[in-house]
């Protein structure tokens, strides 16, 4: 089979992989049966792990099976996101704040970055494959910070054209931070950190910049805080975002740059957030 056959199917594998965890498997909406299923969100590390031990048995190369542990580290981790939601009540964190919205997406994150770190512990699998490390790391922070910069500027302008009060927005400050950077980060390592490494080996730095893109929007396509005319919109932005974090990181060789953009785009999906919780109190304390 020549190379352009063998890498197509390589990436409609990881496509239909990828599907069926992040979108099949999400816990984020309940477009589908599967979404609300415990059982098959538990299945799918097991499925994961066959296939690891499949990728050793028959000896695959290097790449395929760097894959098949992104994948056992990504089910995993979507599992234990997934677990980890039942602490919201004995926690008492509500999500009619952003305070609550803050810890409840800093408890995830703790979750899932800990199941990966877990999984590429057991498997023996260096932190430079999933880009845990600085990289280069002064362009990785010019690029990075210069982003967040940016988009911060977006947000503000468009915090002041939804007439949201400044002070209201610099009391909640500290909670629309921890939520970017936690899911920023978080985002950043399980769809592309885990992936992009044996996928740039296996169909090329630019298909594998595309791949892991359209997974991350179609990751996306039931945001419960966008109306259903706003996600097409949203998901045609988060493609190209996508591709650009992506092609970040492979230049830098570390999550650095594409996790500060992404935390300066989410700036701007917090006035969603802000929004859905209208006239309630946001800072977790009693409305003024």
């Amino acid at each position: 089979m020549n190379g352009i056959g063998s890498s197509a199917i390589i990436g409609a594998t990881y496509l239909a992989a990828s599907v069926a965890v992040f979108v099949f498997g999400s816990s984020y909406y309940s477009l589908l049966r599967t979404n609300r299923s415990w059982i098959y969100r538990a299945a799918l590390p097991i499925a994961a792990s066959l296939a690891v031990w499949l990728c050793f048995q028959f000896s695959l190369t290097e790449m395929v099976r760097l894959l098949s542990i992104g994948f056992l580290a990504a089910t995993t981790a979507n599992f234990a996101g997934w677990a980890v939601a039942w602490l919201q009540r004995p926690l008492r964190i509500s999500d009619d704040s952003m305070r609550g919205i803050a810890l409840l997406k800093l408890l995830e994150a703790l979750a899932v970055v800990g199941a990966i770190l877990l999984v590429l512990s057991v498997t023996q699998t260096p932190l430079s494959m999933a880009f845990l490390v600085k990289g280069k790391l002064g362009i990785g922070l010019a690029v990075g910070l210069g982003g967040f910069a940016l988009f911060a500027i977006v947000a503000v302008l468009q915090a002041r054209s939804l007439k949201r009060p400044t002070s209201k927005l610099l009391r909640l400050l500290p909670w629309i931070l921890t939520f970017v950077f936690a899911n920023a980060f978080m985002e950043e390592l399980w769809f592309r950190g885990l992936f992009l490494g044996p996928l740039t080996g296996l169909v090329g730095s630019i298909a594998a910049a595309v791949l892991t893109a359209a997974v991350f929007a179609l990751a996306h396509i039931g945001a419960v805080y966008l109306s259903k005319e706003d996600r097409i919109r949203f998901l045609a932005i988060l493609f190209p975002l996508g591709i650009g974090w992506a092609l970040c990181i492979q230049y830098t060789a570390s999550l650095v740059a594409s996790t500060l953009i992404h935390a300066g785009a989410d700036l701007i999906i917090v006035h969603g957030l802000l929004g859905s919780l209208g006239d309630r109190s946001t800072d977790g304390t009693n409305a003024s």
